[in-house]
């Protein structure tokens, strides 16, 4: 179903109940204003890649700057509908608002949540909130987690069980849906469209309000297409390697993710780690990777660090099929480094904190790293990041 017909449907539903219930609307606004030096020339730092441009050997305030606005409409006791938009520079360089995720949501007000529109995938602990820095403890979320699957939102269905038993709570989300993206491939200055179907997901959640921990699995069936990439597979078959065609087209592709985590929050301790493993057969490369924080909370001033690595599960920088193009599509898709980060965040007040840290990236590997904008032999760099966030 597309997203368009979707709103549409719920606009119909909105008319034909805010005639019985009483609505109430609430609008929010949050925001960064944040700044990265790279120091690394070889390299564009972005915050994710669906951004065409950020820091390489200069100041960038197009990484992290961003400004959101959410609202919901509570339609009636048990209906309401939320919308999140963000502006800030996308994959063309160009400043355009989106939206973000927006759902009908039913609360049945006991146990039960059911969610219809576009939606947030379940992947990560922070994926409610990417976008809202405020509520993050970093300017941004650890890449080598967080980067691996290129997708953040889906149209579907989401529904949610949650309860407690004792002092313990557990929640169960369960997705279905699909997507469409254009994901850009900086290193070959190329883009590919990329279509998600027969998405599903379950997402586990159970602890207390001191410790928690999760486990997530996602399958789709995901197909990767553009002009260069069809020259390519059409190539290789109209030459007798239709062998290595199938090996590495990117077509209706059963993927998986799956990523485990735990969290810390006692006597002002601050910890949080989260691993992920991403399976798709296909040249976009197996990764896995993980990341661990450590903070410390004087109140108002919170201090961290974090160590970060991501692996590929076959090293592609060493691709020899014989076809040069395919070799190279391979070598772009190594994503293998590891970071470190220290870093500080100060709550002003309720509605602004301001946040500086240091990253210290080493890429693994030929063509390594997930910043890499050109086919480099592998360089460190350091990227030096403030940010003031706010929200109302």
């Amino acid at each position: 179903m597309k997203i368009k017909c979707l709103f549409y449907k719920i606009g119909i539903f909105l008319l034909t109940t805010t005639s019985v219930y009483s609505s109430e609307f609430d609008i929010k606004t949050f925001g960064t204003i944040g700044g990265v030096y790279n120091d690394n020339h070889n390299y564009i730092y972005r915050k994710d890649i669906f951004q065409k441009d950020g820091s390489s050997g200069n100041l960038s305030f197009k990484t992290d700057t961003l400004i959101g606005l959410q609202t919901s409409l509570t339609i009636s006791e048990k209906f309401s509908l939320l919308l999140q938009g963000i502006v800030n520079n996308d994959y063309n360089d160009e400043v355009k608002p989106k939206i973000d995720w927006g759902y009908l949501k039913y609360d049945s007000g006991e146990n039960i949540i059911f969610k219809v529109g576009r939606i947030r995938t379940p992947y990560y602990k922070n994926s409610d909130n990417l976008n809202v820095g405020y509520s993050n403890l970093m300017i941004r979320e650890s890449v080598e987690v967080y980067g691996q699957v290129p997708f953040s939102s889906y149209n579907g269905i989401e529904a949610i069980y949650s309860n407690i038993i004792d002092r313990y709570f557990y929640t169960l989300q369960a997705n279905y849906g699909k997507e469409e993206l254009t994901v850009p491939i900086h290193s070959l200055n190329q883009k590919a469209t990329v279509e998600v179907d027969d998405l599903y997901a379950l997402n586990l959640t159970f602890g207390t309000t001191a410790l928690q921990a999760r486990f997530t699995y996602l399958n789709a069936d995901i197909t990767a297409s553009s002009l260069s990439l069809e020259q390519l597979f059409g190539g290789l078959r109209a030459f007798g390697l239709g062998d290595l065609a199938d090996r590495y087209e990117f077509k209706d592709t059963a993927s998986e993710y799956m990523g485990i985590g735990l969290f810390l929050d006692y006597n002002n301790i601050i910890f949080s780690t989260e691993c992920g493993h991403r399976k798709i057969p296909s040249f976009f490369a197996n990764v896995h990777g993980y990341y661990a924080t450590l903070g410390y909370s004087f109140d108002e001033f919170i201090p961290f660090i974090t160590y970060a690595k991501s692996k590929m599960d076959v090293v592609t920088y060493k691709a020899n099929t014989g076809v040069a193009a395919l070799d190279a599509l391979l070598q772009a898709q190594n994503l293998a480094q590891s970071s470190k980060t220290v870093g500080a965040k100060y709550y002003i007040n309720e509605n602004f904190d301001i946040k500086f840290q240091y990253e210290h990236v080493i890429p693994k590997g030929d063509y390594g790293s997930y910043h890499l904008s050109s086919g480099q032999k592998p360089q460190e760099l350091n990227a030096f990041s403030f940010a003031l966030d706010f929200i109302f």
